[in-house]
């Protein structure tokens, strides 16, 4: 009796939920049209030559067979309002270099390069560096120098009236 009662129980089991739900069939519906992608046009104003604006004044002093060169160059219009000033100094040997440069050979000397990052505002043809450690550097001032009949910056002038003029932005650098 307890062996049919457990087959009972699992035939009533099965019949309660190993039944099939009735399956509506789909309707058929045309497929999508597929449009032609919307026309891009390309300017001249959206390049990647002017997403990043690099300017560079670079002064070199010579004290007897030394050369002693500094170079500031202001990159802005990175992402946003974001701007970066970075001051490369490095000295070399003006004899040894020119020696190495006959015997083709690279003359290679050590840089220091120290990195001020920050903000940027455009006003009234002035450029205006904001530092983001304004307890440790100044704010910069840049007039900035159009093309004739274009609105291109050609180069930049600083509060010094020291002429920055365009050049290449720094690269990444892997440091081992």
């Amino acid at each position: 009796m307890k062996n049919v009662f457990i087959i009972f129980l699992l035939m009533l089991s099965c019949l309660a939920f190993g039944q099939k739900k009735k399956t509506k069939k789909p309707a058929i519906t045309k497929s999508p049209t597929l449009l032609p992608p919307p026309r891009v046009d390309r300017s001249e104003n959206l390049s990647s030559e002017d997403s990043k604006k690099c300017f560079v004044y670079k002064t070199e002093e010579q004290k007897d067979s030394s050369v002693y060169v500094t170079e500031n160059l202001l990159e802005y219009n990175l992402s946003g309002s974001n701007a970066r000033f970075i001051i490369t100094t490095y000295n070399y040997d003006a004899s040894k270099k020119s020696q190495t440069e006959k015997d083709s050979q690279i003359y290679a000397q050590s840089q220091r390069l120290r990195y001020i990052d920050g903000t940027y505002t455009i006003q009234k043809n002035t450029l205006n560096f904001i530092p983001d450690k304004a307890e440790n550097y100044q704010n910069r001032t840049f007039k900035l120098i159009y093309k004739p009949n274009t609105q291109k910056v050609q180069s930049l002038k600083d509060e010094a009236n020291l002429q920055y003029k365009k050049g290449e932005c720094s690269e990444p650098m892997i440091s081992l």
